[in-house]
């Protein structure tokens, strides 16, 4: 059992937001998607919140929800503007809190981070075990849940909501990751070759006042299969931006990886942001920017976008660096477990015996925390061959930090981002805060933790010149992300 860092601090929103079903004064017409869509909204809008239009509120502030959206032929070459059609917003859970450490809703885990958005001033400490959440984010492989909105309604909920992958299915009940449920005489719904372990599935329960950890859940009144990714009429290509966990890579062998089963083909011509292409792994949360082709589904992505920024680290790590089933410390940077880890070889889990050399990738959150989803042993301890990817986070010549690791570049030798050899001065020319950068056959001081000497290879690519995908106006988009600036209310019966 994983326990999680949980932060109470709420992120700063730079757009007002009011949530859904308060009557507050008329606003702005427009909605922020991943920081980097900023699309409008006009009279013939249709807003919906898990499916059902709104009444009488055309749409307002829903920072951190995960949406559906289509934008209209009026979208700009990088999907990055135009009138929005249609957009739902989605939560993926409501019900019941059961477990604080770890966080669960149902029997199900769900990581909160600094980047998790809490409404109406909420925190995280006035959370309490039987609490009724309304929770938005993105369901990995294991139905965990990497949550993106935490919204506590002020009257009980009159229905639940649970969303993930079927498991274990039998004759009567099934389970999504630790949560049992139990079928009854509910007919699943759009299961077109029926419902099979591995479906995606939303149930909805009637509450249950008796309901807590380790609970069936036995008041299910509906069972639906519905696809996670972008699902549209065949016989046509068109642009697509799609954020989700990957949950299936095979970089290596063929350039592909899914997202929630959608198959994502990368090229030369992809350009990543926040990572690079290494870092495409299961559990990854990735934003998709392509042209999909709707008779296969298959998108081919132009840019692949991190939504979190990525790091690997690779060092000796000692018996008492490691926390079971909580935490490891790399560098002297305590990195923190999460529902999405994959550690192969029960690093984490399980502790270690002997001082080993331990590779760990993970993601750092806006707050600076660092998460892990992935740790591996990487054979006998040896401090001359330590490695540190990732974004730069403070410049002091010869000196530099990687989330606040230090790397003396004193004797190191660089590359640019073609591969190229140069000089340490060019190197310092070329670099800023938030550049991507690899340290690798590098130097560690266990004693006082700085990093020295070794490769040091420029990774971004500035070059977003080749994001644009389609001909203006040329025809409509479709689109999965997460509101990250929203607008105020905006009333059906008029705009300003």
């Amino acid at each position: 059992m994983y326990k999680y860092k949980y932060l109470l601090m709420v992120t700063v929103i730079l757009f007002s937001t009011i949530a859904i079903g308060a009557e507050k004064g008329q606003g702005g017409t427009g909605v922020s998607i991943n920081d980097i869509r900023s699309f409008q909204f006009n009279q013939n809008t249709v807003i919906k919140e898990d499916g059902q239009v709104i009444p009488e509120i055309r749409g307002q502030g829903g920072t951190g929800f995960k949406v559906r959206y289509r934008v209209g032929s009026d979208v700009n070459t990088s999907v990055t503007a135009g009138t929005i059609e249609e957009i739902d917003l989605i939560n993926t859970h409501k019900g019941p809190v059961t477990s604080l450490d770890p966080f669960k809703i149902f029997n199900v885990d769900a990581q909160i981070t600094g980047d998790t958005f809490f409404d109406d001033n909420l925190v995280f400490e006035q959370i309490n075990t039987g609490d009724e959440l309304k929770l938005s984010g993105f369901v990995d492989a294991n139905s965990s849940l990497l949550v993106s909105r935490v919204e506590a309604d002020n009257d009980a909920l009159t229905e639940w909501k649970l969303s993930g992958y079927v498991s274990g299915l039998n004759a009567t009940q099934f389970n999504i990751q630790n949560q049992v449920v139990v079928i009854g005489t509910v007919v699943p719904d759009d299961c077109d070759l029926g419902l099979s372990n591995g479906s995606f599935v939303e149930v909805k329960a009637m509450p249950d006042a008796t309901f807590m950890a380790g609970s069936p859940l036995t008041t299910v009144t509906k069972i639906e299969c519905k696809p996670e990714g972008i699902i549209t009429l065949p016989g046509d290509v068109i642009p697509v931006a799609l954020e989700g966990i990957v949950d299936f890579e095979s970089i290596e062998s063929n350039d592909q990886f899914t997202i929630a089963g959608q198959q994502i083909t990368v090229s030369g011509v992809t350009v990543y942001i926040n990572g690079e292409i290494d870092d495409i792994v299961v559990g990854a949360k990735v934003e998709v920017e392509g042209l999909m082709n709707t008779t296969t589904s298959v998108i081919d992505a132009f840019k692949v976008k991190f939504k979190e920024v990525r790091f690997k680290f690779e060092e000796p790590v000692l018996p008492a660096d490691v926390v079971a089933g909580e935490s490891i410390s790399l560098f002297g940077k305590t990195i923190f477990a999460t529902p999405q880890l994959r550690d192969e070889d029960g690093i984490m889990s399980l502790g270690l015996g002997t001082e080993t050399q331990v590779e760990v990738r993970g993601y750092a959150d806006s707050d600076g925390n660092l998460y892990a989803t992935r740790v591996r042993e990487r054979g006998d301890p040896d401090v001359t061959d330590a490695n540190a990817d990732g974004a730069i986070t403070a410049i002091n010549a010869p000196e530099i930090e990687l989330f606040g690791i230090k790397v003396d570049t004193s004797v190191s030798v660089f590359f640019d981002i073609n591969g190229m050899p140069i000089s340490s001065s060019s190197f310092f020319a070329q670099v800023a805060v938030g550049t991507e950068i690899e340290v690798e056959d590098a130097f560690i001081n266990e004693v006082n933790n700085i990093i020295s000497g070794g490769v040091i290879r420029i990774d971004e690519d500035d070059d977003f010149s080749r994001f644009n995908i389609i001909k203006a106006g040329s025809q409509k988009a479709l689109g999965v992300g997460t509101i990250t600036g929203s607008v105020d209310v905006i009333y059906s019966n008029g705009f300003e």
